[in-house]
């Protein structure tokens, strides 16, 4: 046992992750993800749960930390472990409100995307905003225009939160279109050529859901994809409307905003057409994912349709005058005058078959083969003039990577211009079953004169590492000639397993510490007493000092493993689960899914059990011996994520009962999400240096699938240099690895950054700091006091975090979601500085985040 940390280290001083119970489950894998803010997504049968995060002030942190540094001139490295003593008022307060409230518990939304069908007329802004007529034009009746801009429910609006009743987001079935072309949500229509799907007759429930990169949507923020059972990619996020600011929860947290603002932006598949796709056939979109982050407002989806055909879509935001609204509206330009325009245009289409021959459903050797994760896209390699990358790509027992070359730079608002090979860099035939994958490490590595990108392949069943080629010596060339699957041995699996992979996720590497294969934790479908191998990792456990929630073992693994090592009499179990009764009784009162009512039936224990035979028999009867145990619980895994640093991670269960089959309806399903997280670490702490080594050496104590041993020793090494992709985590991400990974204090937020009187912002807006005066008194303002801003006769103001000038007039700032700093908007800042050095000002400004920490506005 390593030395205990302090107690006051262990006192909860920001909102702690617990336990989520969902009333829902999801129908299909991986159905749980973190954005790169933070933000946790949770897909169920018909709907999409989103939570945002709600981070703590600190606030007289920084302003310690500043009087420090005007102090000596160094900045005040407050203890890791003192998280924020003084906005829990210095441990003076016993009754601590924090203990009540956990993370994510108030913020959420739980979102309805299978119906109504989202109607094909949400994609008519992307083709007014590039100048090209509308596909359904002609199908639109004129005079129901006032449908289409006002109505936002038939436009796809989702403003329903989980208490409020679905009806009021419906389509109006009798609308009426000219050319007796109807586009009401009742008229039967379909996608692709599948028997189900070409007809329509898909029950439309979620099948994928994806975070895009950071600084795609309004306020930088990422927007969600939501693939569902008909073919269709619909993208959530914020409109141009005000998002809901809620206040503070309490003097230790910041402000927080709410999801009422979401709206389905636009959509891909069915007959969701964007421009420069081909009208004739509506496809059906069988997976899609995007590609690592280019750069703000910039990025791309790759999709895959039934017919194995890739298509990359370019996707960009700019901002534009807003035309629309009257200016005697802007009272004090308390309101944006500009709105956000989604460029969204498709810019190369490929074929992406592999090498085997269709197999006949009738064939005896015939074995189930598809994927709704078929397509991914590695990390990007960064060249003079160029960035590429490789899209991965899944066919019957074939993983194929193809090439995509983007030319640098990407001017946005522009096209970008997009080389794709004519045939695979390179591939693998291998054995995949139902819902195969593949998952890039999130790096590059340079051995010698190649660099090589690495990643992980789920058959279904094995994982299997692999790496490409990505510059450097000739790779080999896939298999160009078809041939059987019998011909490559892939007909059948290697060696029998009977717990599917559901999920599984790659930790980011660490320059320092290169390894063989990257490193990975994944989950199997079933969870069970009898079987161990529902969880596998190679990540060696940090050696941290002994904490009562960490003991180097991820907190929701030791969870379930201890609920599955829970056994009871069996006739205690069968008194609650064996009752023949009225089944009505059975519904929501005897709730077998319910941890806390079998922890309530032990106090009845010694009541007797009817066997069947007649006799009354007592578990704690002195003449009872030998009543057999058994073991009540059994889980099943939806899906695992990471969050943005790598150090919290989050799983979706369901609990199950062993001894008969469920009860009830859709209304007593229900989901768990668990969450595990680094503790802090006192400061200076080193661990034990031999400790750490054995750990790393044993390699016994880790489970490991026999696959991942096949890689030789000699692709790793302490010569191998990694290229991580340019693109940093967010402040919200730093921010949330901070509160729950362990990780670093965040720039801007714990302290401030110092401020370059010589830098190019800071001489911009030095003339408008001088000539700035108060607003009630007209004296100067040159008086500082922590953050706020003030006149020689006493009136002081909030300072604004990019130009360091005093916000004197209401409405005109924007609001950090991650310092709570207020920035002033651009239009009034630029009306504070002459014409001449506007363009300057503008690209100093740079896109739109906190000039105290570069986090995202909540408004």
């Amino acid at each position: 046992m390593g030395e205990s940390t302090p107690a006051r280290a262990r006192k909860q001083k920001f909102l702690p992750l617990r336990e989520i119970i969902l009333n829902s489950r999801p129908l299909v894998k991986r159905a749980i993800q973190f954005s790169c803010d933070g933000d946790l997504a949770i897909s169920a049968d018909d709907s999409v749960h989103v939570f945002v995060p709600e981070f703590p002030d600190f606030t007289k942190r920084r302003e310690r930390a500043a009087e420090q540094l005007n102090v000596d001139g160094q900045e005040n490295n407050a203890e890791d472990d003192d998280l924020s003593s003084d906005e829990e008022g210095d441990g003076k307060k016993r009754y601590n409100p924090e203990t009540f409230r956990t993370q994510f518990s108030e913020g959420s939304k739980h979102m309805p995307v299978s119906y109504p069908p989202i109607d094909p007329r949400i994609n008519k802004e992307l083709f007014t905003a590039v100048g090209l007529p509308f596909p359904y034009e002609g199908a639109v009746n004129q005079e129901n225009d006032e449908l289409g801009d006002d109505d936002s429910d038939d436009s796809g609006t989702v403003n329903a939160d989980s208490g409020e009743d679905s009806d009021a987001y419906r389509y109006d079935s009798d609308d009426t279109v000219e050319g007796n072309n109807r586009l009401g949500f009742n008229q039967p229509f379909g996608a692709g050529h599948a028997p189900i799907t070409s007809v329509g007759s898909s029950m439309n429930h979620v099948v994928r859901i994806a975070w895009s990169p950071s600084g795609l949507g309004v306020n930088q923020r990422p927007i969600l994809a939501i693939l569902t059972g008909s073919g269709t990619v619909a993208m959530y996020g914020d409109h141009n409307m005000a998002a809901n600011i809620l206040q503070r929860a309490n003097d230790n947290m910041i402000q927080r905003r709410q999801l009422n603002s979401w709206i389905v932006l636009w959509g891909l598949g069915e007959r969701m057409i964007v421009p420069n796709q081909d009208t004739e056939l509506a496809e059906y979109i069988r997976s899609f994912a995007w590609a690592q982050e280019i750069g703000p407002g910039q990025a791309l989806l790759a999709t895959i349709n039934d017919a194995m055909e890739i298509a990359i879509i370019s996707i960009q935001t700019v901002s534009v005058p807003d035309e629309n609204k009257p200016k005697e509206t802007l009272l004090m330009k308390t309101e944006p005058i500009e709105r956000t325009v989604w460029l969204v245009r498709e810019i190369v289409r490929f074929k992406a078959e592999g090498p085997h021959f269709p197999v006949d459903v009738m064939d005896p050797n015939f074995v189930p083969c598809g994927t709704s994760f078929g397509v991914n896209w590695g990390p990007w390699l960064h060249g003079p003039g160029y960035r590429t990358c490789v899209i991965s790509h899944i066919d019957r027992n074939y993983i194929g990577f193809r090439k995509i070359t983007v030319k640098s730079p990407w001017i946005r608002g522009e096209l970008p211009e997009i080389t794709v090979d004519k045939t695979d860099l390179t591939g693998r035939c291998v054995h995949l079953t139902t819902d195969s994958f593949v998952e890039f490490e999130n790096g590059v590595w340079t051995k010698g004169k190649d660099s090589v990108c690495r990643g992980i392949i789920s058959t279904g069943w094995h994982l299997h590492p692999f790496e490409v080629l990505l510059a450097g010596a000739k790779p080999p060339k896939p298999p160009s000639v078809k041939h059987s699957v019998k011909d490559c041995g892939t007909a059948y699996d290697e060696y029998r397993v009977e717990n599917p992979i559901t999920d599984l996720v790659i930790h980011p590497p660490d320059p320092l510490k290169p390894t063989e294969t990257p490193l990975y934790t994944m989950i199997r479908m079933s969870a069970t007493p009898s079987n161990a191998d529902w969880f596998e990792t190679n990540v060696p456990a940090p050696i941290l000092p002994a904490d009562d929630a960490f003991d180097g073992q991820l907190q929701w693994v030791r969870s379930i493993a201890q609920k599955l090592d829970v056994m009871v009499p069996v006739d205690m179990y069968l008194r609650r689960g064996g009752y023949t009764g009225d089944s009505d009784s059975d519904g929501e009162d005897d709730d077998d899914d319910d941890d806390a009512g079998l922890d309530d039936d032990f106090g009845g224990a010694d009541e007797t059990v009817d066997y069947g035979d007649g006799a009354g028999l007592s578990a704690y009867d002195s003449g009872v011996t030998g009543v057999p145990e058994i073991h009540p619980h059994r889980f099943r895994l939806h899906g695992l994520t990471l969050s943005p640093g790598g150090g919290c991670s989050a799983v979706l269960v369901s609990n199950h009962s062993t001894q008969h089959p469920e009860r009830g309806g859709w209304h007593t399903v229900k989901s768990n999400v668990l969450f595990s997280y680094r503790p802090r670490v006192p400061k200076g702490w080193k661990g034990n240096a031999s400790a750490n080594s054995e750990e790393e050496e044993s390699e016994d104590k880790l489970a490991i699938d026999p696959q991942m041993s096949s890689i030789s020793a000699e692709e790793g090494g302490d010569d191998d240099v990694i290229e991580t992709p340019k693109a940093t985590m967010t402040t919200e991400g730093q921010l949330f690895e901070y509160l729950y990974g362990s990780g670093p204090e965040v720039p801007g937020v714990h302290y401030p950054i110092p401020v370059d009187p010589n830098s190019s912002l800071a001489q911009l807006f030095a003339a408008a700091l001088e000539k700035q005066t108060c607003e009630l008194c007209g004296a100067q303002v040159n008086q500082r006091k922590g953050d706020l801003s003030g006149c020689e006769k006493g009136h002081y103001f909030g300072r604004c975090a990019t130009s360091g000038l005093a916000v004197q007039l209401p409405g005109v700032t924007r609001s950090c979601g991650s310092c709570g700093l207020r920035t002033i908007r651009p239009e009034v800042l630029l009306a504070k500085v002459p014409e001449e050095i506007r363009e300057q000002v503008k690209k100093a400004i740079g896109d739109g985040v906190c000039g105290g920490c570069g986090g995202k506005f909540l408004n």
